[in-house]
């Protein structure tokens, strides 16, 4: 999170310029363009971390399950 405050002020000023440049955009509708990627990519990173630690908690899980089925077999055996 903090590469990310620190970053997004950087991307933003050069996003803006360089669309600004290359697009032929005024400088607010080029950052406006860069405010909606900004939003985009932050959904993005949080969808990714929610995802992730779904897997993460189910694979916790799984362990835990397969741990107490294989002593409860060997304990039938």
């Amino acid at each position: 999170m903090a590469l990310g405050r620190y970053l997004a002020p950087h991307i933003q000023r050069q996003g803006t310029k360089l669309l600004s440049s290359t697009c032929n955009l005024t400088e607010q509708e080029a950052s406006n363009k860069m405010d909606g990627v900004l939003e985009v990519a932050a959904g993005a990173a949080e969808g990714f971390g929610t995802v992730y630690d779904g897997l993460e908690k189910s694979a916790r899980l799984l362990a835990n399950s397969l741990a107490n089925n294989t002593v409860k077999i060997v304990e039938h055996k």
